[in-house]
């Protein structure tokens, strides 16, 4: 799915009129028409009372219009206009479709559905008192709220959203906008709906991640067909993070996982994960494994794509490690964690590669990479992800709500699965297992990256079936993906 900017849906619907498709009046007419079918197949069952509070602009004009349905299917419904009537060309023609609708003075303490139909995509500076005082109310308003198109307060772009409606849900017409996928603004707008009203554009911003084809598998095949993972994961002390990197790659498809692991961690791996293959190693006093460059190399030499970082830690003996990784892999590489941590000192590292690599930060990690803070990072995701992606000729995924994912050439995918119970330490290595799965099974570090971004938020979601956000786990994560 496409995400456009406001700039883009501007001209997207312009072309539409200036074409013959349709008038501004037939676009606002087929977004009310997809919200009422929206709401009256899902929400409204049983719903006695809707407000729905209309601003003065084109968002006004929608939400009169949707009045008008919603009244004329039986619901008891009243209008608000805090900032006065619509005064656009288009929605002023709408007033007359709502002389039998009750019109109150205040925003209502309490209803069953609040609809904000205030500014609409037209938002582009701060809300002032008066603004700030009729967000306020219908945020306390005791209903379920319903934005449309955009939160009011939200500006499209993501840029800003001082203070805003909290919507349950938005439902967005002609295709998803920044503020939905940023993190400036993502939190006012609940769950997103895109309404087609008919118009398509030339023209996107960004795209979203997508649900994963099944890919057919032959029935004369064997463990070898499906390739083999190598995994240089854990010190002395976080064997978590090795086991839970190479059961998700174990359970996302490929034949064969090779770990090597400290004796120090071999009890507790081996018991965990009896369907590896181990490669014991000796442990540094730092908890690093010790590994010989010859084993290494050969190593190598037998798989089909490697997983270096999770729970490595950040010692001598760990930065020697990752630095002769780096130099000796002629495979498919994903780098991770403390992976990043050490490649952070030395950037050179990671651009000196010849091999296709994924690198997959958290934002303190990305922070470490770029030598900048956290709250830089988290300001200008985007811009950051792709600089790096182009500079280093790597692909990033920079974990958070909706991961993106940059490309070496800088095209930017948001994915739109997953939930808070992803936050818990762990969730990192199942991802990065997948990942490196993915391309061992073949898959261009792209579409392993989108793929298994998605599938690792989906399992999430579907784990939202059986557990609170709290009680999501890792581990049941792994677990889940089995029923994918």
């Amino acid at each position: 799915m496409n995400i456009l900017s406001i700039s883009q849906i501007r001209a997207a619907e312009k072309d539409a009129v200036s074409n013959g498709i349709f008038s501004f009046k037939d676009l606002m007419q087929n977004a009310a028409k997809g919200a009422f079918e929206y709401l009256n197949e899902r929400i409204i069952d049983g719903i006695e009372n809707i407000c729905i509070v209309c601003g003065n602009g084109n968002n006004g004009g929608d939400g009169l219009v949707l009045a008008k349905m919603l009244k004329d299917s039986g619901n008891n419904v009243s209008l608000v206009f805090p900032n006065g009537l619509p005064k656009t060309e288009p929605a002023t023609e709408f007033l007359s479709l709502t002389e039998e609708i009750n019109v109150i003075n205040s925003i209502p303490l309490k209803c069953d559905i609040l609809i904000d139909a205030l500014f609409g995509i037209g938002f582009n500076r701060p809300l002032d008192e008066y603004g700030n005082s009729i967000i306020d109310k219908m945020n306390r308003c005791d209903a379920f709220k319903v934005a449309l198109d955009v939160p009011s307060g939200v500006n499209g772009d993501g840029e800003f959203a001082e203070k805003a409606f909290y919507a349950d849900l938005t439902l967005t017409f002609i295709a998803l906008k920044p503020c939905f996928v940023l993190p400036k603004t993502n939190d006012f707008c609940g769950k997103v709906n895109v309404i087609d009203i008919g118009i398509t554009a030339s023209e996107y911003s960004f795209k979203t991640t997508e649900r994963p084809q099944k890919s057919r598998k032959n029935k004369n095949s064997h463990k070898g067909t499906f390739g083999t993972v190598l995994t240089v994961t854990g010190s002395y002390g976080m064997c978590g993070a090795s086991i839970l990197s190479s059961k998700s790659a174990l359970v996302s498809g490929v034949g064969i996982v090779k770990s090597f692991v400290c004796d120090k961690n071999y009890s507790a791996f081996t018991s965990a994960v009896p369907e590896a293959v181990t490669i014991p190693c000796e442990t540094f006093i730092s908890g690093a494994p010790m590994i010989p460059d010859r084993q290494l190399i050969s190593e190598i030499g037998s798989a089909d794509s490697l997983l270096l970082g999770c729970g490595l830690g950040t010692s001598n003996e760990a930065k020697d490690i990752v630095k002769r990784v780096l130099e000796f892999t002629n495979i498919p590489t994903v780098i991770d964690a403390d992976g990043i941590n050490i490649v952070s000192e030395n950037i050179e590292l990671l651009k000196k590669m010849k091999v296709p690599k994924i690198i997959t930060p958290h934002p303190k990690e990305m922070a470490r990479l770029c030598k900048t803070t956290v709250s830089e990072i988290e300001k200008n995701r985007v811009e950051i992800a792709k600089r790096v992606a182009i500079n280093t000729n790597s692909v990033v995924v920079l974990k958070g709500a909706n991961t993106i994912i940059a490309s070496p050439d800088g095209e930017i995918f948001f994915n739109m699965t997953g939930n808070i119970g992803l936050a818990t330490g762990g969730s990192g290595d199942v991802l990065a297992g997948m990942i490196t799965a993915r391309l061992c099974l073949g898959e261009l570090p792209l579409t392993a990256a989108k793929n298994a971004v998605w599938l690792h938020g989906y399992a999430a979601d579907r784990l939202l079936k059986k557990y609170t956000f709290e009680g999501i786990l890792p581990s049941d994560i792994i677990a889940e993906l089995k029923t994918i």
